[in-house]
């Protein structure tokens, strides 16, 4: 059988386990054996006839075969079928009267021929099983997919039937008055934008908590919460000259007055402020203040970042 593939393969051109996966779907198809496939397509059986035809006209021994008086009978031949009749009666359409009732030069109302015509059965197109070889080749995972890919969009527009928010999946703003596009924070799309908060929020935790507490409530420092952050420093004092901002980049050690803020607080009184503008960028001053102005001093963020000269 190997032989056989082999030269069945080099007959076609197409590697062996082609050849042989190919025979089989074929015999498979045609009722017939894999061998009987390969040796079609290795050209065995064009030789086998004229090998066997030698054979026979080949002389024993140098002498003729013998020649027998017997000739064979003739076999019966099959007669030849009838062609099959079409299906339906045949109808004589005539052209209608003018006048009177419609009948056939047989006397038969064409009206009933007419009606038997179209009552009768006409021949019906094969239909194509499912399990046919025609749909064998349809993927399963195409048919899965019918039915998958309807669910989940049914379910996207239950869940979300107004689409992604402003900042899921990069989605922009949209000023309703303009009609342009923006980020989340009113900036210009394209802009890397700062969440001051957050930022503000890690640097109170890394440098600030030690000493006025993880909830502002107060330690070696003073207290911010209960908006005594705010009363020290009220509302339009962030970013001035002697304001917030100024007095966490100083210090105790930098701070050049006595006192400091609204309420007149001796310099030292509290324990000592270290000086972080040495320490902290401009973006992280202006955050941390923010944190504390916006999270113990119950202002609104909008209003922090726009007197803390963030935005």
């Amino acid at each position: 059988m190997e032989e056989l593939i082999k030269k069945a393969a080099e007959a076609r051109g197409l590697p062996a386990a082609m050849v042989e996966r190919s025979a089989a779907a074929r015999a498979k198809a045609e009722a017939t054996t894999v061998e009987a496939v390969l040796r079609e397509w290795a050209g065995e059986e064009a030789a086998a006839e004229p090998e066997a035809a030698g054979d026979a006209a080949a002389p024993t021994n140098g002498q003729a075969p013998d020649v027998t008086e017997e000739q064979p009978e003739e076999a019966d031949q099959p007669e030849e079928p009838a062609p099959p009749e079409e299906p339906g009666p045949k109808v004589e359409v005539l052209s209608p009267q003018t006048s009177g009732e419609a009948t056939g030069d047989d006397g038969t109302d064409t009206d009933a021929t007419e009606q038997e015509a179209e009552t009768a059965p006409q021949p019906v197109a094969p239909s194509v099983p499912v399990g046919s070889p025609a749909l064998a080749g349809f993927p399963r995972w195409l048919a899965a997919a019918f039915l998958v890919i309807p669910t989940i969009a049914v379910l996207y527009a239950l869940l979300a039937p107004d689409g992604p928010g402003c900042g899921t999946s990069g989605q922009l703003a949209i000023d309703p008055v303009t009609g342009e596009a923006a980020n989340c924070d009113g900036s210009a799309p394209g802009e890397e934008s700062t969440d001051f908060f957050t930022l503000g929020g890690e640097v109170y935790t890394a440098r600030c908590a030690v000493c006025h507490g993880g909830n502002g409530g107060g330690g070696v420092g003073p207290a911010l919460a209960g908006e005594a952050v705010v009363a020290t420093f009220p509302a339009g004092s962030c970013a001035t000259d002697d304001g917030h901002i100024t007095w966490v980049a100083l210090g105790t050690g930098g701070w050049p007055d006595p006192t400091y803020g609204a309420t007149a607080k001796p310099v030292g009184g509290g324990g000592v402020m270290p000086a972080f503008g040495e320490i902290l960028s401009e973006e992280e001053l202006g955050a941390v203040v923010l944190y504390e102005r916006v999270n113990f001093g119950g202002l609104a963020l909008p209003e922090v970042e726009t007197d803390c000269a963030l935005i």
